[in-house]
Formats: structure tokens, sequence, C-alpha cells
């Protein structure tokens, strides 16, 4: 194997199996030509010479490693222009809108996260709604556990397209924000 950064995978590859494969078959070549055993002294030493002058030959005459070495270059700078959308993103108060949208910024505290308390209820539910209260604020867990079977359990039906229903609701919610 040679120095240079090759691997030692390379020089098994394209070394070391190819000189056992020519020895193993010289090796083989003297025992069914002389008539001896495999294992006999004759043909393991022919196949060892064959192995060694295969593997001094690939490694003596194989190949060189890279020949051309790679000059440094420095990478250059790329400049580019920024878009009218890109330059009024820079400009913005982002915190700002974002607040104004209602969202809170995080806050950096040490102290143990607050628990996430899901009190947003539903002022009224329509006859027709398609919005289910699963749960009552006083069931116990078999009560809840007894409604989410009697939920799982019930045939399926194809739910109606309610594409306008959607629509409505996103308008609706789009308001609400404004």
């Amino acid at each position: 194997m040679k120095s240079g950064g090759e691997s030692i995978i390379w020089a098994l590859a394209f070394e070391f199996a190819p000189a056992v494969i020519f020895g193993a078959a010289v090796g083989f070549a003297t025992a069914i030509w002389t008539g001896l055993p495999l294992f006999d002294v004759t043909p393991v030493a022919s196949g060892g010479a064959a192995f060694g002058a295969a593997w001094l030959g690939l490694y003596t005459f194989g190949s060189r490693g890279r020949t051309f070495q790679l000059s440094e270059f420095e990478e250059p700078q790329v400049e580019f222009e920024r878009s009218p959308v890109g330059e009024l993103l820079d400009e913005a108060d982002i915190v700002g809108i974002v607040e104004r949208l209602g969202a809170a910024l995080p806050r950096e505290t040490n102290s143990k996260p607050e628990e996430l308390e899901l009190d947003d209820v539903l002022p009224t539910i329509e006859p027709e709604s398609r919005v289910v209260q699963l749960f009552q604020s006083t069931d116990t867990a078999g009560e809840m556990q007894a409604r989410i079977d009697r939920h799982l359990r019930a045939p399926r039906q194809a739910p109606p397209d309610a594409t306008q229903e959607l629509h409505d609701a996103l308008a609706a919610l789009r308001r609400s924000l404004r």
C-alpha cells in the first residue's frame, strides 16, 4: 500500500486481492499438473511465490495516486441585490407587527414553565354545528372513557362536503382578528 492518502480498502481491492487470486490459481494449477495434493509443499510454495510476485508487481507498478495537485484559491465574494420586498422586511418592525396581531413574545424565565390551560370555551354550539363537545369539566375518567368508546364504535359515515361552511368560518375568523 502506498502512502499519500490511499486507503487500506484501495490496497486490498486492487493490490492484495488480485495477488491472492493469482497465487491461488497458480498453486491449484501446480497441484493439478504435478498430481500432488492441493496442500502439499510444492503447490503451496508455487502459489506463495506467484502471490508474492504479483503483489510486488502490483504494488510497484500500480497507480501512483493523484498526479495533479490542486492549488489553493480564494473563494470569491458573491454580491447580490436585495429585492424591494427584502428591503421592506429589513426595515419592518416585525416584533411590533406580531404583538399587534395578538401573539405574545416568549418570556425568558428560569422558573418552572407555566401549565397550559385550555379555558377557551365556545360560547354556544349551534344545533347544526359539526363541533362536538366531548368532555364536560365534571366528567370522571370512566365517563370520558365510555364516551370515547361509544364514539369509536359508532358507524362511520362519509362526511358531507362542507367547503362553503369552511370558507364562511375562515372569513369569520379573519374578521375577528381585525
